[in-house]
């Protein structure tokens, strides 16, 4: 399987011998919480990804998907465009199977089991972790496949930009920040449109658009002796316009979260408190041939509590440990033209809870890194669940540093698997899953360098049986992950990554739907006096459509640039598809007698954008 990957090493040695001119000391200072508590980047045992506000400016992304596709191990796959139903795959394992956190606050829907990551507005996103790999020993439920923890603007970059493009693109959005003694305070806005293109063939031939308005605020009031204070939140609504063989369809969105929180370092602990609620509503509006049929509403209500406890004994060794609750209130609603909004009591059971208590112990040495953690959560539909994850890390010389990890993780079934009436299985047992990992960092004159082996082992899988959804499926997902960011001769900054994923159902033998085998990702940039000039490539290969139809392999090629006209503003440039490559993304509908394709999704077209940024 692993010979697969002597292309991406090949590229990646071609580099191995430039000149790096990267401040490697910065890198080295970044940290990040994979673990609940800040650590150094270096002392994480496992395959992680730090996504900066200038990493996103530096990319030109247009929302939070595209984004995630430039980064290894992470494959996207949209059933329309922008703000449509997009896939997420984490090493081969489906949306339902990763972990989305913003500012801490678990997020998505409890019906469906996961986050429309589309409906994340960009602009409000400071940093991005994606953590690779089983972390339910930390987070609980969902953390099979890996964890996306987003955190929104903190008032440390303030602006101001506006820009426009294909399609009636419009993108509007401010950061503002203030500081007075002891209080401070963080804001963020955005306002996004675009009239969309036609997502589909075949089927219902007009333009699918989609609108975001969102707004943020982060207030924080330093107690001194007695801690901190934060309150946060985020709330965005909108609407996304999709195809159907009726036509006129669309779904109106409002999603928001706020965070109360508390911490406080007292000597050698470190507490931390806080609560939350987020809440997640989508109304489905269908036509039906029936001007003015509306069709379901779908809320999720989501209240947490957590605390944590880290306790340093010494510099090299860190216990921690917590406690967490959640829960959770579903409601459905149905109304048209001709019946008023009442219940629709579409689902057996609306609420649920769940208890986790865990711990884990953390030793940072000179010969050698290692942590285990330890969890035990109390599901009230689904019971108890243990879970675990060792890991250590060696290093090998002053340059090589060599990581092993085992980590089990568990998901408790959705409300729609487990408790629709229209077609669940109220007998439904949580998935499980086993990842083992190897990885080897190099950190060269030449670059940094990142290898990872993994297997991940689901049992329980749910799929879709005679009689709805069963735990009838195992499924393995053997990969290998290549990563490399250097700076040639030249002075342009390279980032390369390769994946290879092996997703197998083990009952069958069969490849699993929708996923690449190859992923690799390209990006370039240089910085030219006032200019700024970037690009980047992403190839797929083939896979197969959820009618185990065949998708042919696609390249893209999108440039970007940054022109500094004054000292604080600056002219954005970008092209998205440079080359106008016409791709298929999914299969929409087939013939029901012959299996013949009748319509698709189709990948966007080329687009250009244009826009100003002032900082302030």
């Amino acid at each position: 399987m692993y010979n697969k990957t002597k292309v991406a090493v090949g590229i990646a040695a071609l580099f191995s011998g430039a000149v790096f001119a990267q401040q490697q000391q910065s890198i080295e200072r970044l940290t990040v919480t994979a673990n609940k508590f800040e650590q150094p980047i270096e002392n994480v045992l496992a395959s992680i990804n730090v996504i900066t506000r200038a990493d996103i400016e530096r990319l030109g992304v247009p929302d939070l998907p595209a984004l995630l596709s430039h980064y290894a191990g992470v494959d996207i796959v949209r059933s329309g465009g922008q703000g449509q139903s997009t896939s997420l795959f984490i090493r081969g394992a489906a949306s339902s199977h990763s972990l989305v956190i913003v500012d801490g606050v678990r997020v998505g829907s409890a019906t469906t089991g996961y986050k429309a990551l589309s409906s994340v507005p960009l602009n409000s996103i400071e940093r991005v972790e994606v953590i690779r790999g089983a972390r339910a020993a930390w987070y609980g439920s969902d953390a099979l496949a890996g964890v996306i923890n987003i955190v929104t603007r903190d008032g440390d970059s303030q602006s101001v930009s506006v820009q426009s493009g294909s399609d009636n693109y419009v993108n509007a959005q401010g950061a503002f920040a203030f500081r007075q003694g002891a209080f401070n305070a963080a804001f963020n806005l955005g306002y996004e449109h675009t009239d969309g293109f036609d997502v589909t063939t075949g089927q219902d031939p007009d333009e699918d658009g989609y609108e975001n308005q969102n707004l943020g605020a982060r207030f924080g009031y330093d107690l001194g002796d007695y801690g901190v204070l934060e309150l946060l939140g985020q709330y965005s609504e909108g609407y996304v316009e999709y195809d159907t063989s009726f036509g006129d369809d669309y779904t109106d969105f409002e999603k928001y979260h706020v965070q109360l929180g508390w911490r406080k370092n007292h000597g050698a602990f470190a507490h931390k408190l806080q609560t939350s609620l987020a809440q997640d509503d989508e109304i489905n509006t269908q036509q039906h041939g029936a001007p003015g049929y509306r069709g379901n509403e779908y809320s999720t209500a989501r209240d947490e509590l957590s605390y944590q406890l880290n306790y340093v004994f010494s510099p090299a060794i860190t216990v921690s440990g917590g406690a967490d609750y959640y829960y959770e209130d579903i409601s459905d609603s149905y109304s048209s033209s001709a019946i008023p909004e009442q219940p629709a009591s579409g689902f057996t059971v609306q609420t649920r809870n769940n208890k986790g208590v865990y711990v884990g112990g953390y030793y940072d040495g000179q010969a050698f890194n290692t942590n285990a953690v330890v969890r035990h959560d109390e599901h009230s539909q689904f019971g108890g669940h243990f879970t675990y994850n060792l890991a250590a890390g060696v290093p090998l010389s002053d340059i090589a540093t060599f990581r092993a990890s085992y980590g089990t993780a568990f998901k408790a079934p959705s409300f729609n698997d487990a408790s629709s009436i229209w077609g669940s299985n109220d007998a439904l047992q949580p998935e499980e899953s086993n990842n083992a990992e190897l990885g080897l960092r190099l950190d060269l004159q030449s670059g940094q360098y990142d290898i990872a082996l993994y297997q991940n082992q689901f049992d329980n899988l749910i799929a879709w049986g005679n009689n709805g959804p069963e735990n009838i499926a195992k499924a393995s997902f053997e990969g290998v992950e290549l990563s490399a960011q250097v700076q040639d001769m030249f002075g342009i900054d390279h980032q390369l990554n390769f994946s290879y994923v092996d997703a197998e159902d083990d009952n069958t033998g069969q490849a699993l739907v929708l996923r690449a085998e190859k992923t690799f990702n390209w990006s370039v940039g240089k910085q030219f006096d006032k200019w700024y000039v970037g690009a980047q490539l992403q190839y797929r290969s083939d896979r197969l459509s959820y009618y185990r139809t065949d998708l042919p392999s696609y390249t893209l090629v999108n440039l970007n640039a940054r022109y500094q006209l004054l000292r604080d503003l600056t002219f954005t440039f970008g092209v998205d598809n440079l080359t106008d490559k016409e791709y298929i993304t999914n299969v929409a509908a087939t013939d029901w007698s012959t299996g013949e394709v009748t319509s698709a999704y189709r990948g966007a077209e080329r687009k250009v954008y244009a826009g100003l940024q002032f900082d302030l």
